[in-house]
C-alpha cells in the first residue's frame, strides 16, 4: 500500500517499457524511476525529511509526476498548489501547510518574487525552478539538481498511513482547508478502480485536467502503479487530446463535463479514432443528461461516472448499461465503501428517502490537517459525510439531491460562495451579497451573484464585474448578478440560500 515502493517495483519489472509520454518524448521505467531518485536525493541535500512539507506551483508536465513519487519515497508530504489562484491565497496554503520547500514552473517565477517575504523565507532553503535555470535570487535549478545527484533508491521508513500529500479543498468560513491523504487512501482508491473498470498493466492513460487537483493527478500515477503508460498534456485543449488518443490508442481517461462538452462541440470530432478506449471516466460535477447521451452515441459503452471527493477518493460509480434506467444516479458503491443516508433526527433514512450523506471505508483521508474542530465535524461515530444530501433507491444506487453546503461545482472546480462574498462586500456600494451556484449546460452549474447595494447607491452588471477581475481568480468570477431589495432570511437572521436557488433551478434535471 505505498506509492513510492510501487513505482521502484515497476521499474524492476519493466526497465524498458515506455512509462511517461510527454510533447514528443518519453522515458522508460527505468529513466523515470531513476530522475525521481535522483529528486528525491536533491530534497534530502537540501534538508527536507520524513514529515516535512513540499509545495509544488506548476503547470502540467512529467516533472510534477517525479515531484509526487520522489515525495513519497521519502514520506514527505507534497502541497499541490492551485496556480489559477490570487497571490493570497496561494500564500495562505503555503504557510497553513508549514511547507519548507517549494518547486516552481518557470511561469511562476515572477509571481513568487510577489509572494510576502515570510512565506518567500520559510520556503527559501529548498526553492527549485523546473528547468535548466533558477531565474530567482536562491533558487536551484531542477535539472541541475537532478545531475548532480544519485540513483540511489532511498531507503525511508514508510508506513501506509503516512501522508503523500495535503489536498486543500475550499471551507464555507472562507478558508480552505487541507484535507491529509495517506498511501492507505490513495492506493485503496487505486485498487477500486482497476477492480472496477477492468483494468491493468497494458493500460494507456490520458488526463488532462491540471495536476494540483486530485482527481487528474491520480488517475494518471494510477497508470504506473500498475506498470501502464501515462501520455501527459500541460493544458487540455479538445482537439490535441482527441490527437493524442488516437496517437498513443489511449485505454482509459478522465474528464470533467465541461472537457466532453468541448470534444463534442468541434465539428470533426468523429474524424479522430478513439476505438482504443476501454474506460472514459466523467467527474468532478455532474454530468448533464444531454452531454451524456452524446458522449454515449460518439464513445460508445465505455462511459462512467463516479462520485468522489478529495477527501474520499471514489465511492460510487455508475457504468454506461445502467445510465439508461438509473438517471441522475452516480452508481453503487464500490468495493469495501460504504454508504448510509440519515435524516435530521439522526436515524437511518428509508430506502427513496432524502437525508445527509455518510460514508465510510478505506480510501477516505485522515482528517484536516491544522483543524481538529473541522475535522470532528466531518465524522460522526466513524462515518464521514462531505455535507451532500441524497437517497439510495432499491437496488443500491445513489442520487445526489442537493448539498447541505453552499459548495458550487463549476466544470470540476470546488468552489466556496464565501471566498467571493468576502471579496464582493468590500466592495464601497456593496451592502449585502449571496453567491449561489445556477444551472449551466455547459459547466454544470456557474456563480450568480445576489446583491443588495447601499442605499442611495447605484451599480451595473459591468461595474462589478471589472472589481471582481481585479480581486479574484477567473473560476471564482460570477457570470451573472442580480440586485434586489433584501435577501431571504431566516428567523435568525440566516441567509436562505435554498431559497435563492430554488428560482434557478426548479426547471433543472438536478439540483448540484
Amino acid at each position: 500500500m505505498l506509492m513510492g515502493k510501487a513505482l521502484a517495483h515497476s521499474a524492476q519489472l519493466h526497465p524498458d517499457k515506455t512509462a511517461v509520454i510527454f510533447e514528443g518524448r518519453s522515458w522508460t521505467y527505468r529513466q523515470f524511476n531513476a530522475r525521481v531518485n535522483r529528486l528525491a536525493n536533491a530534497l534530502t541535500s537540501l534538508g527536507l525529511v520524513k514529515g516535512d512539507k513540499l509545495a509544488v506551483l506548476a503547470l502540467n508536465g512529467p516533472e510534477y509526476l517525479e515531484i509526487y513519487h520522489a515525495t513519497a519515497k521519502l514520506g514527505v508530504w507534497m502541497v499541490p498548489i492551485n496556480h489559477r489562484l490570487k497571490a493570497p491565497d496561494m500564500a495562505y496554503r503555503i504557510t497553513h501547510s508549514q511547507a519548507s520547500g517549494l518547486v516552481l514552473g518557470p511561469e511562476f517565477v515572477l509571481l513568487y518574487d510577489n509572494l510576502p517575504a515570510e512565506v518567500r523565507q520559510a520556503v527559501s532553503g529548498c526553492l527549485l525552478v523546473l528547468g535548466d535555470g533558477p531565474a530567482t535570487v536562491g533558487a536551484h535549478s531542477y535539472e541541475e539538481a537532478l545531475a548532480t545527484s544519485s540513483e540511489t533508491e532511498p531507503d525511508v521508513d514508510l508506513h501506509h498511513e503516512d501522508i503523500l500529500f495535503i489536498g486543500y479543498t475550499g471551507g464555507t468560513t472562507g478558508r480552505s482547508k487541507g484535507a491529509l491523504t495517506s498511501n492507505r487512501a490513495i492506493v485503496a482508491g487505486y485498487l477500486y478502480k482497476v477492480l472496477d473498470y477492468g483494468l491493468g498493466p497494458g493500460e494507456v492513460t490520458l488526463n488532462p485536467g491540471p495536476f494540483w487537483h486530485t482527481a487528474p493527478r491520480n488517475f494518471t500515477s494510477m497508470a504506473l502503479y500498475m506498470g501502464g503508460t501515462a501520455v501527459v498534456m500541460k493544458n487540455f485543449d479538445a482537439a490535441e487530446y482527441l490527437r493524442l488518443v488516437a496517437e498513443h490508442k489511449v485505454t482509459y481517461s478522465f474528464l470533467v463535463p465541461t472537457m466532453f462538452s468541448a470534444i463534442l462541440a468541434l465539428p470533426d470530432h468523429r474524424s479522430y479514432d478513439t476505438s482504443s478506449y476501454k474506460v472514459l471516466v466523467s467527474g468532478g460535477s455532474p454530468l448533464p443528461t444531454p452531454v451524456k447521451e452524446a458522449a454515449l452515441e460518439r464513445f460508445g459503452p465505455v462511459l462512467n461516472e463516479f462520485y468522489a471527493a478529495t477527501e474520499t477518493l471514489i465511492i460510487t460509480n455508475i457504468g454506461a448499461k445502467d445510465m439508461a434506467r438509473k438517471t441522475r444516479s452516480v452508481g453503487r458503491p464500490v468495493w469495501d465503501a460504504f454508504i448510509k443516508i440519515l435524516g435530521e433526527d439522526g436515524r437511518e433514512a428509508a430506502t427513496g428517502e432524502v437525508g445527509e450523506i455518510y460514508l465510510k471505508g478505506p480510501s477516505l483521508f485522515s482528517g484536516y490537517y491544522r483543524d481538529e474542530e473541522k475535522t470532528a465535524e466531518a465524522f460522526r461515530d466513524g462515518w464521514l459525510t462531505l455535507g451532500d444530501m441524497g437517497r439510495v433507491d432499491e437496488e443500491g444506487f445513489l442520487y445526489i439531491v442537493d448539498r447541505r453546503t453552499d459548495m458550487v461545482i463549476s466544470g470540476g472546480e470546488n468552489i466556496y460562495p464565501s471566498e467571493v462574498e468576502e471579496v464582493l462586500l468590500r466592495h464601497p456600494k456593496v451592502a449585502e451579497v449571496a453567491v449561489i451556484g445556477v444551472p449551466d449546460p455547459n459547466w454544470g452549474e456557474v456563480l450568480k451573484a445576489v446583491v443588495v447595494l447601499k442605499n442611495g447607491q447605484g451599480s451595473s452588471f459591468e461595474e462589478i464585474k471589472d472589481y471582481c477581475a481585479q480581486h479574484l481568480a477567473d473560476y471564482l468570477k460570477p457570470r451573472s448578478i442580480d440586485f434586489v431589495e433584501e435577501l431571504p432570511r431566516s428567523p435568525v437572521g440566516k441567509v436562505l440560500k435554498r431559497k435563492l436557488r430554488d428560482q434557478y433551478w426548479s426547471d433543472s434535471e438536478f439540483k448540484v
